[in-house]
């Protein structure tokens, strides 16, 4: 029985599909297939009943998965505590990250990344889906989103302010709006998971329930190309859009009344006595691009592009 064996059943018991599973490493489906025969050899018992749609586990297959995550994750401890030991960053660093702070955050950076930590593997799942980094075997996630797992350990990488914007064209087509009451005679780009904009208001909290948005979608990224195309108002962090604010690509309103509940964005990884010197040198590296203060958390109406390949910062 071969270690990666081990990890690629739990995987399959995870996605509940082998051809998913090979597919994240590159096996054909006759190659899984071997390595799962190979794995119930080894333990004398049928682990997966398969059909042509899917996977289930059997009795036998729940008992191992049980005991498997727990030998898997005393290895990654050990791993982790050799690593420390040694001080070498190095092995597979497994990411999740959102779409948009994936792409327009981490991998400007990577090159020089790779060239200072060679022997660090990367992958990077890159949606707006909040993992489970335990169960789904991430070593580390960047979520912007509230911190809802105590047990995750975690360092923060910047603020997270939001803004209310719209294209220029939308505004000179439909208006300026001055205060939440006015939206309901907006046009306004619903996120499927976030029904309500909160904004603090003289008063306290003031919320806005879009019952009625002229287009509602599953993906932030999609939000940004339809108030890029003039479609309407959508709630955007500063991290996404603060060049486009600058560039006069999108234009934030309702300045008055700030977007609230905004939080922080976090880098976040599974506690452990010893945290694997790989993803330290990922988080440090992170925090020494983007400096104290992030670029992105500062007043976009300072700022000026930096050189061409680096990230922008800010005018004296």
């Amino acid at each position: 029985m071969r270690l990666e064996d081990l990890q690629f059943f739990v995987r399959v018991a995870e996605l509940g599909s082998m051809s998913g599973a090979g597919r994240e490493i590159g096996l054909s489906p006759s190659a899984a297939s071997s390595r799962l025969t190979t794995l119930e050899t080894a333990f004398g018992a049928q682990l997966l009943a398969r059909t042509t749609r899917r996977v289930t586990l059997t009795e036998a297959g729940r008992v191992l998965l049980a005991h498997a995550r727990i030998a898997l994750q005393e290895i990654a401890q050990a791993r982790s505590i050799l690593d420390a030991v040694s001080g070498a960053p190095r092995g597979f660093l497994r990411i999740s990250c959102n779409t948009f702070f994936g792409r327009k955050h981490i991998l400007p950076y990577l090159v020089e990344f790779r060239a200072d930590y060679p022997d660090i593997q990367l992958e990077m799942d890159m949606s707006d889906k909040i993992v489970d980094v335990i169960e789904e075997g991430y070593d580390l996630a960047i979520r912007g989103a509230p911190l809802v797992d105590s047990s995750l350990l975690a360092r923060r990488l910047g603020g997270n302010p939001r803004a209310l914007c719209a294209s220029p064209d939308y505004l000179a087509r439909k208006g300026i709006p001055k205060t939440p009451e006015d939206l309901a005679n907006h046009d306004c780009i619903s996120m499927a998971s976030v029904p309500v904009w909160y904004f603090e208001g003289p008063d306290g909290e003031i919320s806005f329930e879009i019952k009625k948005p002229v287009i509602k979608v599953d993906s932030g990224d999609l939000t940004y190309d339809a108030a890029i195309e003039g479609i309407g108002l959508s709630v955007k962090s500063l991290a996404h859009v603060w060049e486009d604010l600058r560039d006069g690509r999108l234009v934030a309103v309702m300045e008055d009344y700030p977007v609230a509940r905004t939080g922080a964005i976090w880098a976040v990884y599974p506690p452990s006595q010893f945290v694997p010197p790989k993803v330290t040198a990922f988080v440090d590296f992170l925090i020494s691009k983007y400096g104290r203060t992030p670029y992105w958390d500062t007043d976009y109406r300072l700022a000026r592009p930096g050189k061409s390949g680096e990230s922008s910062t800010l005018s004296d």
